[in-house]
Parts: C-alpha cells; sequence; structure tokens
C-alpha cells in the first residue's frame, strides 16, 4: 500500500505546481483569453479522446500500474518540452501531449486503489487525501515561490514530479488484467461482442445505468472546469497575485480532506446519491458567490465550501463506478468519469467559457455555472446508486489476483 500511497500524494504535487497556473502561464506568454479557451478545449479534446485508449491498455492490455508508469513519463516529457522558448502553435500542441497523457492519472491510481482496499467507502477516501493533501501544501509553496521567480520554475518542478511519481507506480500493487470476453459471457452477451467499442463499450452495455449516472455528472462539471481554467484569470484582474491564485487552490484542497476522512460516515447517512446532490448544490452557491465577488479574498473563502463539495463529489463518483462495476473494469470505470467530468465537460467549458468571460463577462459565465448545478443536482436523485446498495458480482470465477511483487506483468 505504500506504493499507491505515494502515487496519490506525488498525483497531487505534481499538479499542485502546474495545473492552477495553466491560464496564467499562457497569458504571461502573449496568449489571450478566447486564444487560451482554444488551447484549453484542444486540451481537453485530447483528454477525452485519451482516456478511452488508456482505460482499456490498462484494464485488458498493459495493467494498470504499467499504463501509470508510461504516462507519467510521456507527461514529463510534454511539460519540459512547455517550458521551451517555441512558437505558439507548438507550446499549444505541448499542453494537448500533456493532457492526453496526464488524462490516465485519475482514473488509474483509483482503479488500482479501489482495488487495494477491502473497505471502499472508508478506506478509499484516506487513500485520496493524499492528493487534496499533496496538492494544497505544494500549490501553497509554488505560489510564493512564483511570486519572487515568476513561473519559470513550474515546468521543471512538474516534470520532476511527474518522473517520482512514475517511479513509484512501479510499487503499486495491481490484479490481474480482464478477459472482456469472460465479463460479457458472465453478463449474458453473445461470444465475440465485446471487441465493440473495447472495455469502454462493455461496460456501458453490461451496465445500462452508467448512461443515467454520466448525465447526472456532466452539468455540474461544465461549470467546475470553467472556473477551474477562468477564475485564476478573475483573481488577477481583481487585482491578486500568483500567490493569492495558488491560495485559492490551496484552500479548495485543504478542505478536501474532511469528506474523505469522513466519507464512511457520511455515505452511511445520506448515500452516494444524495452525498453527490447536496455537495453539488454547494458548489453551485459558490458560483453564485463569485458572480458578485469584488477582491481576490472574497474568492479564496469561498473555496473551502467549493472544498468540501469537491471532494463530496469525486467520492461519490468514484464510489458509484465501485457498485456499478466489477473490480477488473474499474480502470474502466473511472475513465468513464473522468472523460465525462474532465474531457468532454472541460472541451464545453473552454470552448463557451472564454468566449462568454471575454464577451459577456465572468458574471454570465459563473452564472450559467450556477444553473448547470441545479440539473446536475436533480439529476443524481435519479440515478446514482441509493443508499445500502448492493455492489455488482466481484468475479469470483475469474483467476486469482497476481503477486504485488514490481516485476510481476499485472
Amino acid at each position: 500500500m505504500a506504493g499507491i500511497r505515494a502515487v496519490f500524494f506525488l498525483i497531487g504535487a505534481a499538479m499542485a505546481v502546474f495545473t492552477p497556473f495553466i491560464a496564467v502561464l499562457l497569458s504571461s506568454r502573449g496568449f489571450s483569453p478566447a486564444a487560451i479557451g482554444v488551447v484549453t478545449a484542444a486540451a481537453s479534446l485530447a483528454f477525452t479522446i485519451a482516456i478511452p485508449a488508456w482505460s482499456h491498455l490498462a484494464d485488458v492490455t498493459l495493467g494498470r500500474r504499467r499504463a501509470l508508469v508510461v504516462a507519467g513519463i510521456g507527461s514529463a516529457a510534454c511539460v519540459l518540452a512547455a517550458g521551451l522558448p517555441l512558437p505558439a502553435v507548438l507550446l499549444g500542441a505541448c499542453f494537448v501531449g500533456f493532457s492526453a497523457f496526464e488524462s490516465s492519472w485519475g482514473p488509474l491510481s483509483d482503479a488500482l486503489a479501489v482495488n487495494a482496499v477491502r473497505h471502499q467507502a472508508r478506506a478509499y477516501g484516506r487513500i485520496r487525501l493524499l492528493s487534496s493533501l499533496g496538492f494544497a501544501l505544494t500549490t501553497a509553496a509554488a505560489g510564493f515561490l512564483y511570486d519572487r521567480t515568476g513561473y519559470g520554475p513550474a515546468y521543471v518542478l512538474f516534470f520532476v514530479l511527474a518522473l517520482v511519481l512514475a517511479a513509484a507506480a512501479v510499487f503499486a500493487p495491481d490484479i490481474a488484467r480482464a478477459d472482456l470476453g469472460a465479463i460479457a459471457r458472465q453478463a449474458g452477451e453473445a461470444e465475440g461482442r465485446p471487441a465493440r467499442g473495447g472495455s469502454f463499450g462493455l461496460a456501458l452495455r453490461v451496465q445500462p445505468r452508467l448512461a443515467g449516472v454520466l448525465v447526472a455528472i456532466l452539468p455540474a462539471h461544465v461549470g467546475i472546469m470553467a472556473g477551474f481554467t477562468y477564475l485564476p484569470l478573475r483573481i488577477v484582474d481583481l487585482g491578486g497575485q500568483p500567490s493569492d491564485v495558488a491560495l485559492s487552490a490551496a484552500v479548495s484542497g485543504f478542505a478536501e480532506i474532511p469528506p474523505m476522512l469522513l466519507a464512511g460516515a457520511i455515505m452511511a447517512r445520506v448515500g452516494l446519491r444524495g452525498l453527490f446532490a447536496l455537495s453539488t448544490a454547494v458548489y453551485g452557491a459558490c458560483f453564485v458567490a463569485w458572480v458578485v465577488a469584488d477582491a481576490p479574498a472574497v474568492i479564496i473563502v469561498s473555496r473551502v465550501a467549493t472544498g468540501l463539495a469537491y471532494g463530496g463529489m469525486w467520492l461519490a463518483s468514484v464510489l458509484t463506478m465501485t457498485v456499478l462495476l466489477p473490480p477488473r473494469l474499474q480502470a474502466t470505470g473511472q475513465g468513464l468519469y473522468q472523460v465525462t467530468a474532465f474531457g468532454l465537460a472541460a472541451i464545453l467549458a473552454n470552448l463557451l467559457g472564454g468566449v462568454v468571460y471575454g464577451s459577456v463577462g465572468p458574471g454570465a459565465l459563473f452564472g450559467g455555472a450556477a444553473a448547470l448545478a441545479v440539473v446536475s443536482s436533480g439529476a443524481a436523485l435519479a440515478w446514482l446508486p441509493r443508499r445500502g446498495e448492493t455492489p455488482v458480482d466481484a468475479e469470483p470465477a475469474f483467476e486469482a489476483p497476481l503477486p504485488l511483487a514490481p516485476t510481476t506483468t499485472g
């Protein structure tokens, strides 16, 4: 388990030194808000296309551990290249490449974690909080560093941390890879059918409820991704410094920790659908607060509530996949969540958000995000698992898990 814990902490730390600053990094290198929207939308498209491939590779071909090693190295290379004095087109391509590799970090690490613990509702949150802790601690330090140095060190810091992440992933425990034909037969599907759509297609066919779950996840995350991209610009527009951007992200990261610690108790009371619906409603209220915010301090204070809400939404989404899908399709299930929440949602948020922010203003952007949060909250009450719902069969007929030593082929 030490390998998994290291992976989660390093994911948070690596993301902290780079991702909260993407919009201002691009802005500092001459990109307008609309151009930032184009680059981030292209990166989101790459994220969306890459996740199904990573999920299939992880669950069926390479194993989750090896796939994460490859993704860590690829992300490091793209970000290091982005730090070079490149033309705008090549610089944008580096950000897109980073997104394609980094897209796998969340689903693969979550799949490794939920398959490695017994009491998922309680134990997963205690592992996941390490990402929030790593993010919060590192982003705060990075912001104060960038106040003094500018944003240049972000590229090198990410490169180093991503390589260390890849090394840590070698020691993470993993289970055997999935046999899609066996899963299909177990679900009553005809021979040969699983080839269509790979593991993503199979998961959606054998678990029809997934479609409704993804519909519930999408709208709120369009608003969240718009805030992730454009809230740093809003803070700077209101007179904030790099340390204010970093503090905003750090406060949110720290606030994600209590829901992770209390996950078991919270879900025993309200269930997964209640947790997601309540968390989404809280995030919607914060969007409304950003409409009227007139100082960076107001936004930073509100990030306590967004951190609590985001932690609840993440837990409910990840654990929903453990209820609806078997263990050997967990990289696929987590990929479906991430491609919806951070792929499709980000494409919509960045394409439309840049235009709205630049032409109508931040009030319209965050007001629209609040409305979308209401839609997600209602849909969650209809589609996410009810309290006490029994998970799907844990595949007793499949081969035993591989040994956990890093030299195995899992």
